[in-house]
């Protein structure tokens, strides 16, 4: 019983820590590009998906343009996968809303 506990003690540490040290601004700019440039409202999760990837590609080798080492994250840890859920989660909604407004818009200038 001991071991589940601990268990569940670093899997709640793990996810304290990733609230506090994400970084969500480049994932909702990069949802918000996405969201106001789709043409239909749909396949969010695929977006949100390639949303985060292009910003951990970005995370990922901007050092190298310094001249350093491409900085890998750690996928070991449950802080790095828990920001990564984050990241994904912010840009589901942020894409969803943009594509709920924007087909909003649309049906308002139809109705016009």
């Amino acid at each position: 019983m001991n071991d589940i506990w601990q268990f569940f003690i670093s899997v709640s540490d793990g996810f304290r820590a990733a609230l506090g040290s994400v970084n969500p601004l480049p994932i909702l700019v990069v949802a918000i590009v996405i969201g106001l440039l789709q043409k239909k409202p749909e396949k969010y999760a695929i977006k949100a998906a390639a949303a985060l990837v292009l910003v951990l590609a970005f995370n990922i080798f901007l050092p190298v343009v310094s001249g350093g080492r491409p900085a890998w994250a750690d996928i070991q840890h449950i802080e790095s996968v828990a920001q990564y859920f984050l990241m994904y989660v912010f840009a589901y909604g942020m894409i969803g809303v943009l594509g709920s407004v924007k087909s909003l818009m649309n049906v308002q200038a139809k109705k016009a």
